[in-house]
């Protein structure tokens, strides 16, 4: 489960700086007076709105994905020790017999 906490929070923070980089880029161009200031709020906001939703479907693939995968609980595991334990009995009784 963590590793895909890592991989969802690297998705959304390379999402988070292409928006900075895009942002930083536009108000490059206003300054270079190659935009409006107009034309310049008008694609900010398109890429704001571009970039949440890309943000929205990766968030979406990740839950669809991640519902398919079966996580062991405590209880599987305490099954697993306990079926360990008795393997390991049975083969160390049976090397002193």
């Amino acid at each position: 489960m963590d590793e895909l906490k890592k991989v969802l929070l690297a998705g959304i923070g390379l999402t988070a700086m292409t928006y900075d980089k895009a942002e930083q880029f536009v108000k490059e161009m206003i300054d270079k007076g190659r935009l409006t200031i107009d034309e310049g709020k008008e694609l900010q906001s398109e890429l704001k709105r571009k970039s949440q939703a890309e943000a929205e479907g990766f968030l979406e693939q990740i839950k669809e994905k991640s519902q398919s995968l079966q996580y062991a609980t405590k209880d599987d595991l305490k099954r697993l020790e306990e079926k360990l334990d008795a393997l390991l009995e049975q083969l160390s009784q049976s090397k002193t017999d």
